[in-house]
C-alpha cells in the first residue's frame, strides 16, 4: 500500500478539501455523468470525499476500500451527515463480485482499467496528470504515480475506444502551523533531511492572512477523466 490512511492524513485531505472545494469541483464533473444511472461503485474510494458530492446525482454508491481506518472514517461522516445512499465496504478491490452501472476510480493504482469493465455499463476514472508541481520534493517520491498519459497509452495500445476530459483545480495543502507543515512533508517523504525540508518551505510555502489556515502550499492539480463503455 503506497498510502496510510491515519488521524494526520485524514486531517491534511478534509482541510484541503474544505479550502479548495477540489472533490466538489470534479463531482460537478462527474456528477452529470452518472445522473441517468441508478448505482455506483467507488473502488479505492479512501474517506470518500468526492462521494458525498456524487451522492446528490445518483440512487445509491457502493464505496470499496481495503484501509479499515479509511472505511470507518467515511462510516462516521456518512452518519453525522446523514447521507442515505453511501454504504462503505471494507474490501480489495480484486474480490468484488457484484455489478453496478457505473464504476468510479480516482487516482486508482492500476494503469489497466480493462478488468473492471465487466462490471459496469460505464466506467469513470480520475487519473493525474504528468510533469505537475507536487506538494512534497520529487526527488523523495518512493513509487510513480499512475498518470492519464499511461493509461491513454495503455487503452490505445489494446484498442478500446474512450473519451478524455482533460482539466485542472487548485488542489494544495493549508496548513494550521508552519509545523503541521513540517509534519505533512516528513509523512509524504520520509527520507528528507532537515535542509531540503527548510528549503522546500521556504520556496513554495505562502502565507494566507486566515486565522483557521495561516499557511498553505498552492498546486493546481490537472486530471484526465476517462470515460470508457462497460461491457455489461
Amino acid at each position: 500500500m503506497n498510502f496510510e490512511w491515519n488521524e494526520n492524513t485524514v486531517r491534511w485531505y478534509q482541510d484541503a478539501e474544505r479550502y479548495t472545494g477540489f472533490f466538489k469541483n470534479i463531482a460537478e464533473l462527474v456528477g452529470p455523468k452518472v445522473a441517468e444511472y441508478s448505482s455506483l461503485c467507488d473502488i479505492g474510494c479512501g474517506i470518500g470525499l468526492v462521494d458525498s458530492q456524487l451522492s446528490k446525482y445518483i440512487d445509491r454508491i457502493t464505496c470499496i476500500d481495503s484501509h479499515p481506518y479509511a472505511i470507518e472514517m467515511l462510516r462516521q461522516r456518512i452518519q453525522a451527515e446523514k447521507i442515505r445512499n453511501i454504504t462503505p465496504v471494507l474490501m480489495d478491490c480484486n474480490a468484488i463480485e457484484e455489478r453496478w452501472d457505473v464504476i468510479f476510480i480516482s487516482f486508482f493504482g492500476s494503469r489497466e482499467l480493462e478488468q473492471f469493465l465487466p462490471r459496469c455499463k460505464r466506467l469513470i476514472a480520475v487519473v493525474g496528470r504528468k510533469s505537475q508541481t507536487e506538494l512534497y520534493p520529487e526527488k523523495y517520491r518512493k513509487f510513480q504515480k499512475n498518470t492519464s498519459e499511461e493509461v491513454e497509452e495503455n487503452l490505445n495500445s489494446k484498442g478500446i475506444p474512450y473519451s478524455l476530459t482533460e482539466t485542472a483545480f487548485e488542489f494544495g495543502q493549508p496548513f494550521r502551523s508552519e509545523e503541521d507543515a513540517r509534519d505533512f512533508i516528513r509523512t509524504q517523504s520520509h527520507d528528507i533531511n532537515p535542509g531540503d525540508l527548510e528549503d522546500f518551505l521556504s520556496e513554495r510555502l505562502v502565507e494566507t492572512g486566515k486565522e483557521d489556515f495561516p499557511f498553505y502550499l498552492p498546486r493546481q492539480k490537472a486530471v484526465g477523466i476517462f470515460e470508457i463503455e462497460g461491457r455489461l
